[in-house]
C-alpha cells in the first residue's frame, strides 16, 4: 500500500508539471483558484457587512475550506472506485493538482513586459504589468516598474508553487488544494483598508501561518539559484531587510531577491528594500525570472520527491482519509 500511494504521488506530480508545461492553466471549472474565489465572492457578499467582520472573516474561511475539500474529496473517491476509468481518474486528479500551482504562467505575465521594454515601450509594459501586480503603474517610471515586476516574480515563488507543492507532498493533492484555497481567500480579502481591514484579517492569518515555512523555503531556494547561476551579489544580510516590508512571509522572497541581486526594490510610498542597493535593470528583471524557473526545478527534485519517498513510509498510512486509495482499501 505503501508503494501504492507513493506510485499515486510520483505520477500525479509528473502529469501535472506536464499538464502545466504543454497546456498551462485548466479552464475555469476545473480550476481551484477559479472555483473557489467565487465561491469566496458569494460567501463575502453575504457576510463582508457583517456587524462582526473579524468572526465573519474566519467563518469566510472555514466555509470555503471545509465544504470545497469534502467536495473534490468526494470526486476522487467515486472516480477512484470505477476501474475501468482509472486513467480518467489519474488525469483529473492531476489536473486539479496543477491548478494548485503555477510555473509557465509566469514567465507568460512577465516576458510581455521584457519585450515591451526591449522596445522602449514603457506605457505598454505598464499595461502588461498592471495585470500581474496590484499596486498602481500608470506613473511608474521604468527602474519602479521593474521593481514591480521582480516583486511579484519573489512572492511567486512561495505563492505559485513552495507551497502548494509543498502541502501536496505531505497531504497529497487536498493538501495542495487547501492551501490554494485560502491563498485565493487572502488575494480576494486580505487588504489592509477601510473595506477589508477587520473582514480579511482571517483569511490573511490564515495564508500567513500556511506560508511561514514556505516563505523560509523560498529564501534558500532564492539564495541557491542565484549561486548556480552565478547571479549572486549578496551585499547585505537578509535579516537586516526583514522589517522593511509589512508582510513577514513576502519579506523573506523579496528582501532575498533584492539581497543576492544586490537591488533596491521599492513600492512607491510603502517600502524601499535593500535602499543602498542598484537600480533594477531590464537584465536584473531576466535574471528574476531564471532564478524562478530554477527554483522550480529545485524544489520538485530536492524537496518535493524526496518528501513524498520519507512520508509515504512514516506519514501516509496514518492520514489515509486524504489519499482515495487507502480509502478503496477500508471500503472494500
Amino acid at each position: 500500500m505503501v508503494y501504492e500511494i507513493l506510485d499515486l504521488m510520483v505520477a500525479t506530480l509528473f502529469l501535472a508539471v506536464l499538464v502545466d508545461i504543454i497546456f498551462g492553466e485548466p479552464r475555469g471549472f476545473l480550476h481551484i483558484a477559479v472555483i473557489s474565489g467565487k465561491w469566496a465572492n458569494i460567501l463575502g457578499n453575504k457576510l463582508e457587512k457583517s456587524k462582526k467582520p473579524v468572526k465573519s472573516g474566519y467563518l469566510i474561511v472555514f466555509l470555503s475550506v471545509i465544504p470545497i475539500t469534502i467536495l473534490f474529496s468526494f470526486i476522487f473517491n467515486a472516480l477512484y472506485s470505477i476501474p475501468m476509468i482509472y486513467i480518467f481518474f489519474l488525469i483529473f486528479y492531476a489536473i486539479i493538482e496543477k491548478s494548485t500551482f503555477a510555473f509557465t504562467s509566469m514567465g507568460g505575465r512577465i516576458r510581455p513586459i521584457i519585450r515591451s521594454l526591449e522596445n522602449g515601450q514603457l506605457e505598454e509594459a505598464r499595461v502588461f504589468a498592471s495585470r500581474c501586480v496590484r499596486r498602481d503603474v500608470k506613473d511608474l517610471k521604468e527602474p519602479l516598474l521593474i521593481s514591480a515586476a521582480i516583486e511579484t516574480i519573489s512572492e511567486g515563488i512561495t505563492d505559485s508553487f513552495v507551497g502548494s507543492l509543498l502541502y501536496f507532498s505531505i497531504f497529497g493533492v487536498l493538501g495542495g488544494l487547501v492551501y490554494r484555497i485560502v491563498n485565493t481567500l487572502d488575494s480576494t480579502f486580505g487588504y489592509r483598508d477601510s473595506k477589508y481591514l477587520k473582514f480579511g484579517r482571517g483569511s490573511a492569518y490564515t495564508d500567513s501561518v500556511l506560508n511561514y515555512i514556505p516563505a523560509r523555503i523560498s529564501s534558500a531556494l532564492i539564495s541557491v539559484s542565484a549561486y548556480l547561476m552565478n547571479y549572486s551579489n549578496k551585499q547585505t544580510g537578509i535579516r537586516s531587510l526583514l522589517n522593511n516590508v509589512p508582510s513577514r512571509n513576502a519579506a523573506y522572497s523579496m528582501g532575498t531577491m533584492a539581497s543576492v541581486l544586490n537591488l533596491r526594490l521599492e513600492k512607491k510610498g510603502n517600502y524601499i528594500i535593500n535602499p543602498k542597493g542598484f537600480e533594477p535593470t531590464l537584465n536584473d528583471l531576466r535574471r528574476a525570472l531564471n532564478i524562478f524557473y530554477l527554483s522550480f526545478f529545485l524544489m520538485v527534485v530536492f524537496i518535493v520527491i524526496p518528501l513524498m519517498i520519507i512520508f509515504s513510509f512514516i506519514l501516509y498510512e496514518h492520514i489515509y482519509f486524504v489519499f482515495p486509495i487507502k480509502l478503496q482499501v477500508l471500503m472494500g
